[in-house]
């Protein structure tokens, strides 16, 4: 099925959407369809399939206006950002888009002076997301940021 996640700025206004569709077929994967409004040459809109550019705008950065004294929760994707939420509320939750290897495209401003717990997901690629994510919170000036240790029992 189809899932669609849709990025809002500060003001609570859409920035972008992210489809996702569960993965059918033989390859069993999943897909991942951005969809971002583009001003025209002639001045008109259009809307395509495209991520946007670097400066991407954090999957729940309403909820850190919204919520300036909460911790913040950091995971990978946007399907667990929406779990997460619900599994802990005292935290605003929040994700970059685009997985595990665009990091660096989203603007992580918004998380100066938060307090930061970043969940990796259970995989080489999660933990060197965490690492990532880490050092880019920092560099937006997080007040502090720690990562959850995964149990080597988990299994992947």
């Amino acid at each position: 099925g189809w899932t669609r996640h849709t990025y809002y700025d500060a003001s609570g206004d859409t920035s972008f959407y992210v489809d996702r569709q569960d993965g059918k077929g033989q390859d069993g994967a999943k897909k991942f369809f951005p969809l971002t409004l583009w001003r025209l040459c002639d001045g008109q809109y259009e809307w395509r399939r495209r991520h946007p550019p670097s400066g991407r705008t954090l999957y729940g950065l309403q909820e850190l206006s919204r919520r300036p004294n909460s911790q913040v929760l950091l995971v990978e994707g946007e399907k667990t950002a929406d779990a997460a939420a619900q599994l802990f509320p005292d935290y605003v939750v929040v994700t970059s888009s685009g997985g595990s290897k665009a990091a660096a495209k989203t603007d992580w401003g918004p998380l100066q002076g938060r307090d930061c717990v970043i969940w990796p997901d259970n995989d080489d690629p999660g933990e060197r997301y965490a690492l990532e994510v880490a050092e880019l919170a920092t560099k937006a000036g997080a007040q502090w940021v720690r990562i959850v240790a995964i149990s080597e029992g988990i299994s992947k």
